[in-house]
């Protein structure tokens, strides 16, 4: 979820770009990882991919939004049950 959310927020970001912006915002994250979960969320169709020089740039794919958008009202939902 931080992932997709970072790039909803950002737009089209690298690998290397994701694991800066999640480790200035004090997230504990190893590129391997991001790495790895952003190659899955592309072959999920969650994530666009282009090739921008050396390295690939992604971004949000719709499917990739309506996933981010389904995972919050998730979050919320169980907040909500937490609190009643």
């Amino acid at each position: 979820m931080l992932i997709l959310r970072t790039i909803y927020e950002c737009g089209s970001m690298s690998s290397e770009d994701v694991v800066t912006h999640l480790m200035l915002k004090g997230a504990s994250v190893e590129i391997h990882a991001v790495r790895m979960a952003m190659m899955r969320y592309y072959r999920h169709g969650l994530l666009l991919r282009e090739k921008v020089g050396g390295s690939f740039s992604y971004g949000l794919s719709d499917r990739g939004l309506r996933r981010l958008e389904w995972l919050d009202a998730a979050q919320k939902r169980n907040r909500n049950a937490q609190n009643t």
